[in-house]
């Protein structure tokens, strides 16, 4: 059907038609114009100084060089580099580098630029490319022509997140992680019971207007048992409020010794009590418990909480932090609901009778795990000693819970923040890793609280590992090492973490020092040679990467190790035999090796593809 077209409409039509065609001849002029600048100036030479590039601590680092002709900046035009890492199926935009006539040495002189450059590294860049295309603009018209991508760089070498700090790969074992506190160190004797006995403010006589329940149902017990008390420490305490600590605290004890004969003998004891040591310790005052009291205490916010601890951890006398204290607008109610709970003595009573042994005490543990146990069938030693040989961590569990039912002791505390450790090592959802993880946290505060040990602070580094925040981890796990001097033992353990983590942290020679000292175990050893590796010492990394493969054949990641070394002296034959070692022990080494630039030059080649196929 012909639409008739009336002639003023016609007119119409071909004005505006006119008006696009000279808008378009005109864009298209000036970008040609554009263009023809670009064209004329000449390409800029641009590069990097590594291809590939390299992981260096949590980023890429490089320096980028360029020469942009004259030409390409003037008065009347700008020139920006816009470099990007293009892998998957995206691209990272990396800082712009614009240049404008400010930059010129003179007109129609070259631009040199020498830029120190990084970009954060995440999962899936290895086999990626840094390319940089250019945007010439012109000022006046805002007309502008980008250039074709110039590729820098192919992948990453990324060979430091090999260091191994109790992660793991699907397909792989998961390792044990965090230090359990040895039952050995915490309690000298299995026979031991403790308990507290408190007094009045101020006081030091026996009163029994104050609540001692427990104290009695304790004595009771031990008569009960028909057991002769061999020895009998007591350490008088007092709070903040009361004057005087050091002469209260001794008299509480005195008078302790006097009243705990009389209550033995009223009991029924049936030994002598003038055979029993008695031994009065004198306990300096106890912060260890105020800070366990203040963390406990819920109506004081985090900032008040705050100011408590930096009075206590400041370099002054006892009465000056007890003078500062009573500055704080809670301290009257803190001081009125809680300070009681330090107006006491405690008192360890150690029997004198032969320990139980193993088989017995993991009878009787098992009475804890089947829910059958009443609560006294162990002492909290043995609670300690059982979880020991027992593997299962849903079984420690329970027996660490009874032991804080008992007490709560510092290695009840850590230890069971240590099976929470390894209970979220192996959950699958991120938000029930995350809260045990934190679970775990505030058990290892809480064990700290009470006497501070390497054990809980190397613990609390372990934790912070495991949500990837390597900087916590590494202060956390230092101070386990100021912690842990005298214990030669567990300062070598906890210097084969911290060498783990210098690796991470790009220091790579303290890191073979560190892993030198470390327990020779295939994990250790398997570090000690990433970390020469990377110090670009081979010879030493290939001995260690051997002796990480021989104490634990079945190890991947040791005959990984192998492969890189092969594979810098082109040592075809070893690459290809350790490498298809590796890939065989870990699916997650199977597809890593396709795409580590460690082995770039033999992509191609079908051995290579045979050995990890």
């Amino acid at each position: 059907m012909n639409i008739p077209i009336n002639q003023p409409m016609l007119k119409e039509i071909m004005k505006h038609s006119y008006k696009y065609l000279i808008l378009c001849i005109t864009v298209v002029f000036s970008a040609c114009n554009t263009r023809s600048i670009f064209d004329t100036a000449g390409q800029p030479k641009i590069s990097v100084d590594k291809d590939p590039l390299v992981l260096h601590k949590d980023s890429i680092q490089f320096t980028l060089k360029a020469s942009i002709p004259g030409g390409l900046v003037s008065e009347k035009s700008n020139y920006t580099l816009l470099p990007e890492y293009e892998y998957g199926e995206g691209a990272l935009p990396l800082e712009e580098i614009t240049l404008t006539v400010e930059d010129l040495a003179g007109k129609g002189q070259a631009v040199e630029i020498i830029k120190e450059m990084s970009f954060p590294y995440m999962e899936g860049m290895d086999r990626g490319k840094l390319r940089v295309k250019g945007l010439m603009e012109e000022v006046e018209s805002g007309n502008s022509f980008t250039t074709p991508y110039i590729d820098l760089a192919e992948g990453i070498i990324s060979t430091p997140k090999l260091s191994r700090v109790g992660q793991f790969a699907p397909g792989e074992n998961i390792p044990d992680v965090g230090a359990y506190m040895s039952y050995e160190g915490e309690f000298g004797n299995m026979s031991s019971h403790e308990t507290s006995f408190f007094f009045e403010k101020e006081g030091t006589d026996i009163n029994p207007s104050i609540n001692n329940n427990v104290f009695e149902e304790e004595l009771e017990k031990l008569v009960a048992m028909d057991e002769e008390i061999n020895q009998i420490l007591i350490s008088g305490m007092a709070s903040p409020d009361e004057s005087n600590y050091d002469l209260l605290a001794a008299k509480r004890a005195q008078a302790l010794e006097v009243y705990i004969k009389e209550a033995l003998e009223k009991a029924g004891y049936g030994f002598e009590t003038n055979d029993i040591a008695f031994e009065l310790i004198k306990k300096e005052p106890d912060w260890l418990m105020f800070r366990y009291l203040l963390r406990t205490f819920d109506k004081i916010d985090m900032n008040e909480r705050d100011k408590y601890f930096d009075i206590i951890y400041a370099d002054d006398s006892y009465s000056t932090k007890v003078m500062a204290m009573k500055e704080l607008p809670s301290y009257t109610q803190f001081s009125r609901e809680k300070f009681q709970e330090m107006q006491m003595a405690q008192i360890a009573f150690t029997m004198d009778k032969e320990p139980r042994d193993d088989p017995e005490i993991s009878a009787l543990a098992n009475k804890y795990i089947n829910g059958t146990a009443v609560g006294d069938e162990l002492t909290e030693a043995e609670l300690a000693r059982a979880a020991e040989f027992n593997p299962g961590l849903n079984e420690k569990q329970i027996i660490y819970e009874a032991m804080l039912d008992k007490r709560a002791s510092a290695l009840a505390y850590n230890n069971l923040g240590v099976v929470y450790l390894n209970q979220a090592h192996r959950m699958i959802k991120v938000s029930d890793k995350n809260r045990k993880v934190n679970e775990a946290m505030k058990l290892f505060r809480m064990a700290n609280d009470i006497r501070e040990t390497a054990h809980a602070t190397h613990n609390m580094g372990q934790a912070y590992l495991m949500w990837e925040d390597y900087g916590a981890a590494y202060l956390e796990i230092s101070r386990a090492n100021a912690l842990s001097r005298e214990d030669s033992l567990f300062n070598s353990f906890n210097e084969g973490k911290r060498g783990a983590i210098d690796i991470i942290r790009g220091d790579y020679k303290l890191a073979t020092i560190r892993l030198d000292k470390a327990p020779e175990t295939a994990t250790n050893l398997f570090n000690k040679g990433l970390a020469y590796y990377l110090a670009q010492e081979y010879a030493e990394a290939g001995v260690a990467f051997e002796e990480s493969a021989l104490q634990n054949m079945e190890f991947g990641y040791a005959f990984y190790g192998l492969a890189m070394v092969a594979a810098e002296n082109n040592d075809e034959e070893r690459l290809y035999e350790n490498l298809k070692k590796a890939v065989q022990r870990s699916p997650y080494l199977k597809r890593r090796a396709a795409t580590d630039m460690e082995f770039e030059d033999y992509f191609s080649k079908p051995e290579f593809r045979e050995a990890i196929r």
